[in-house]
C-alpha cells in the first residue's frame, strides 16, 4: 500500500464529503424524512464510482471541459438556493412539497459537487496506487456516516435559511473559480475571497 495515497485521499475525502453529510442531516430535521440522505448518497456515487470504475481512464479527459460544464450547473443551483433564501427570509409561502423536492435537489446537488472536489484530487492519485487511493476514500467515507450520526442533534440546530445563504455562496464561488480558471487561469487560492465576495452579495440581495 502507498501512504502517502492513502492519506491524501483519505484526507480530502473526509474534508469535502463531511460537508455533504452535514447538509442532508440539516434537511433531514426540515423535512422528517430519510430522503435527504438517500440524495445525498446518490449525489456521492454519481461522481465516485465512475471515477473508481472507469480509474485512469478519467485522467485523460479534457478537464476544461468538464470544468466548464460543472461550473455552469454549479451557478444555476446557486442562483436557485439563493431565490429560495430570499423567500424563506421574506417569509413568502411555497407549497411543502414543491419546496421539498427542490431541497432534495439541493442536497444531491450539494453532495456531488463535495464529491467532485475531492474526486478531482483521487483521479490524480489513481494511477500511483489504485488499491490506495480506493481504501483512503472508502475509509473516510465511513468515517463521514459514523461522525454525521454522531453530531446530527447538534447540526439539526443550524438555521436553513442562513445554510442556504452560505451554500449559494460556495456554488457560486466554485461555478466562478473553474470558470476561470479555464478562461482566465485563475488560482484555487482565490477562493476564499470569492466566497466572501459572494457571500456579502448574496446578503444584500436578499435585503433588497
Amino acid at each position: 500500500m502507498d501512504l502517502g495515497v492513502f492519506l491524501a485521499s483519505f484526507g480530502i475525502s473526509l474534508l469535502e464529503l463531511s460537508e455533504a453529510g452535514a447538509v442532508a442531516v440539516i434537511y433531514k430535521g426540515i423535512y422528517k424524512s430519510n430522503m435527504s440522505y438517500a440524495y445525498a448518497l446518490a449525489g456521492v456515487l454519481a461522481v465516485l464510482v465512475p471515477t473508481f470504475v472507469l480509474g485512469r481512464f478519467l485522467s485523460y479527459l479534457p478537464l476544461d471541459y468538464v470544468l466548464v460544464v460543472a461550473g455552469v450547473i454549479l451557478l444555476y443551483f446557486g442562483y436557485k438556493l439563493l431565490r429560495s433564501a430570499r423567500r424563506s427570509l421574506k417569509n413568502v409561502k411555497r407549497k411543502h412539497e414543491k419546496e421539498e423536492r427542490e431541497s432534495l435537489v439541493v442536497v444531491f446537488t450539494v453532495a456531488a459537487t463535495e464529491a467532485f472536489e475531492a474526486a478531482l484530487v483521487v483521479i490524480s492519485l489513481i494511477p500511483q496506487s489504485f488499491s490506495s487511493a480506493l481504501l483512503g476514500t472508502a475509509l473516510a467515507s465511513l468515517l463521514v456516516v459514523a461522525l454525521t450520526y454522531a453530531l446530527k442533534a447538534k447540526i439539526m440546530k443550524i438555521r436553513v435559511p442562513q445554510l442556504k445563504l452560505v451554500l449559494s455562496a460556495l456554488l457560486f464561488s466554485l461555478g466562478t473559480l473553474w470558470l476561470g480558471e479555464v478562461a482566465l487561469g485563475i488560482d484555487e487560492v482565490y477562493l476564499p475571497l470569492l466566497f466572501v465576495g459572494y457571500l456579502g452579495l448574496n446578503y444584500a440581495l436578499v435585503k433588497l
